[in-house]
């Protein structure tokens, strides 16, 4: 199972839950990713222990994105073992390495990626690659029936639904809560397809309405490492929101659940998005959600019921639904608990014993 960082990034999130229950059924699973020379950290492991062994390749960073790119790439060419029985990718340089070494022949075992999203709001150049590298690749997964029919009808490539899983009791014991200001809670990356520009312009006409919000945002640099918090701290600042908002880039799993505890709304007004796994914590934290309608996120949160959804890029809808659950406890109350119901539908078990059916299919081919 390859992916391409060892930080909290739903990709990675998605690659390890699924390798450990694959290897609950009985699969012999190890992890492989790439990390920055030099960064420590990375190197040592991921953001969490994994049950399953795992190996982690260093590659040599540039400021050029296809540089990086193919730095990354030659990293998990020159390390991955050859004589696995199945190659699985959660992305774009896992997929990219597996097609070129398939071939060239130095694996001849069946490939897979998972596509989570195909993100048309980045550089025209990463586009260009993500798009090729899933064109080449023998099987795919989708993480929702929203990009399945958008593989089949934009490029024609078929496809099997694997969602994304969640263990609520990875959510269940969250620290108490220690602030009273009305707080949101933003959880993703710095990208433009979050759409976290969006949510801080919004931050002035919420505060009209709400004098005392607070914004929490925890989200890593993009991929292209040029989205970085410096861009929306200083767009805060000229929009006179910059006290409103606390950044964070990287935090622990505990001090996640406490900013979960610690606020009333999750807010993720993405404008593109394979599924959202954010919302589904959320909702597993019983808070209910504002997102918008793109992508996988209508099946997963039902307009009104868990949570509200708005058009992506309409400023005066992401505020008013905001603000709308900000003034209204009991309607914050009886949509997480709709959540906290609606995301028992979606088992980490189940799609394991999904991709394990795919697995055995194309061994038995």
């Amino acid at each position: 199972m390859l992916t391409y960082s060892t930080r909290p990034r739903g990709g990675v999130v998605h690659a390890l839950k699924l390798a450990e229950r694959l290897g609950a059924l009985g699969a012999d699973v190890s992890l492989h990713s790439v990390a920055r020379a030099g960064d420590a950290e990375s190197l040592r492991g991921y953001f969490r222990e994994v049950s399953v062994p795992f190996n982690i390749y260093q590659y040599q960073w540039s400021h050029d994105m296809i540089e990086r790119l193919e730095n990354m790439i030659e990293s998990y060419i020159s390390n991955l073992p050859r004589d696995a029985d199945i190659y699985h990718a959660q992305d774009c340089v896992g997929g990219t390495s597996l097609w070129r070494m398939k071939a060239a022949g130095t694996i001849s075992a069946p490939t897979f990626r998972t596509v989570h999203h195909v993100d048309d709001f980045a550089h025209p150049q990463l586009f260009e690659f993500e798009k090729k590298a899933v064109a080449n690749a023998e099987h795919r997964f989708v993480v929702s029936r929203y990009w399945r029919d958008a593989l089949k009808t934009d490029f024609g490539y078929e496809s099997e639904i694997a969602y994304n899983g969640i263990d609520i009791g990875d959510f269940v014991d969250l620290p108490e809560r220690r602030s009273s200001d009305p707080t949101l809670l933003f959880v993703g990356g710095f990208e433009p397809r979050k759409g976290l520009d969006r949510l801080v312009q919004a931050m002035p006409l919420i505060a009209e309405e709400v004098p005392d919000v607070r914004l929490i945002v925890v989200a890593k640099s993009g991929f292209r490492g040029t989205d970085q918090v410096g861009t929306f701290t200083s767009l805060a600042r000229r929009l006179g929101v910059e006290g409103r908002i606390l950044f964070r880039e990287s935090v622990d799993q505990r001090t996640l659940l406490s900013f979960y505890s610690n606020c009333d709304v999750v807010v993720l007004p993405s404008r593109n998005e394979g599924w959202g796994l954010s919302l589904m914590e959320a909702m597993a934290c019983g808070r209910p959600v504002v997102a918008t309608r793109v992508g996988g996120i209508p099946e997963l949160v039902r307009d009104g019921v868990d949570g509200l959804l708005v058009d992506p890029d309409d400023l005066q809808q992401l505020s008013l639904a905001v603000t709308r659950l900000l003034r209204n406890p009991d309607l914050r109350d009886s949509m997480a608990r709709a959540g906290r119901e609606r995301v028992k539908a979606f088992s980490w078990d189940d799609t394991a014993k999904v991709v394990l059916a795919a697995y055995e299919s194309a061994l038995a081919r």
